[in-house]
């Protein structure tokens, strides 16, 4: 027991808020650096490249063929509707963390195209310039990334969370090493006791903790970002 104490000890550190053991900003900061700092930057630069991409292509067909052919009867959307989307759209990619296996929250990242069309429209309609668009928009994309990451990370904890409690200890080499016990087969027997005490050393790591507060914060800071980002395609 005191040793699967350590070991949950080990797996779940950095991870939690300790108030009053140090600074919730470090905490915070802490653990973005070593849990989603990397992929947050490579999930940003492929969103980044698509989202650039999908602004000058639109930008260029609104030059060369018209409104119409961006859209048709359709208004850029309010402030409002845009900082509710978005919202919604973090919160959505947040919970989908929660299913274990499959990584949903990566298909958020489609969302970095589908805000290039409201730029567009705001250039058309001569209500925005096309450096605060593209600026407020790239800005967007760092919000939208960082929820990208924390709902693939939060799956990947629920994915190990599920194995540890759904693990049995009894399987395949038990019924093996009741046969080479009567068989007084050592080597045999050895090699089982080596692979269930690896077996179970791999079990112990998938018993983590989800950080479920820690989450819930970098959401809403992913979500200032793409509130800011908004703001400033409306400027």
């Amino acid at each position: 027991m005191e040793n699967e104490g350590k070991a949950n000890s080990k797996n779940t550190k950095n991870i939690n808020i300790n108030v009053g053991e140090e600074g919730i900003l470090k905490q915070i900061k802490k653990f973005y650096d070593e849990n989603l700092k990397k992929w947050h930057i490579i999930v940003f630069i492929i969103i980044a490249i698509l989202y650039t991409i999908s602004f000058v292509g639109k930008m260029i067909e609104l030059n060369n063929s018209g409104l119409s052919s961006v859209t048709s009867a359709v208004n850029p959307l309010a402030f409002g509707s845009q900082v509710r989307d978005s919202g919604f759209l973090t919160l959505i990619m947040l919970i989908a963390g929660i299913t274990p296996y499959v990584p949903i929250s990566v298909f958020g990242a489609g969302q970095a195209l589908n805000i290039t069309t409201d730029m567009v429209l705001r250039s058309a309609y001569g209500l925005s310039y096309m450096p605060t668009l593209y600026v407020g928009g790239l800005i967007q994309v760092i919000g939208i990334s960082l929820s990208v990451v924390i709902g693939l990370y939060f799956c990947k904890l629920t994915t190990k969370r599920n194995k540890f409690e759904h693990s049995t200890d009894y399987g395949m080499d038990d019924i093996k090493k009741h046969f080479y016990e009567i068989k007084k087969d050592e080597k045999k027997l050895q090699e089982i006791a080596n692979k269930k005490e690896a077996k179970a050393k791999e079990m112990q790591s998938y018993n983590v903790k989800i950080p479920y507060l820690m989450f819930i914060i970098l959401s809403v800071l992913a979500f200032v970002f793409e509130f800011i980002g908004i703001a400033i395609t409306k400027i």
